[in-house]
C-alpha cells in the first residue's frame, strides 16, 4: 500500500470497508462458514492496516482517527468529503 496516492488509498479503503460490510451480512445468515470468518479477518487486517497508513500520511478520516495527544487536530486539514482526497 505505500506506493499507493492518497486517492488510491481513500478508494482501497472504501473497497474493503464495502467487502466488510457484505461479509458481514453473509455472515448474519451462515456464522459458522469459515471461509467467510477467514476473509473477513484478512479484510479486516487490510483496512486497519490502510486506515493506518491513510492517518499517518493525510490525517484521520473520522473521529475516532484523531490524534489527540497534544490538541484537537481534526478541524486542521480539509475533511475527505469536501473533495480533499482528490476523488
Amino acid at each position: 500500500m505505500n506506493n499507493m496516492s492518497k486517492k488510491e488509498l481513500f478508494h482501497f479503503i472504501s473497497q474493503v470497508s464495502f467487502m466488510l460490510d457484505d461479509i458481514t451480512l453473509f455472515l448474519n445468515t451462515h456464522p459458522d462458514c469459515e471461509d467467510a470468518i477467514e476473509a473477513y479477518n484478512e479484510f479486516k487486517e487490510m483496512r486497519k492496516e490502510a486506515v493506518c497508513e491513510y492517518t499517518a500520511n493525510y490525517g484521520p478520516l473520522n473521529r475516532y482517527d484523531v490524534n489527540v495527544c497534544n490538541y484537537w487536530d481534526w478541524v486542521n486539514k480539509p475533511w475527505p468529503w469536501e473533495g480533499e482526497c482528490g476523488c
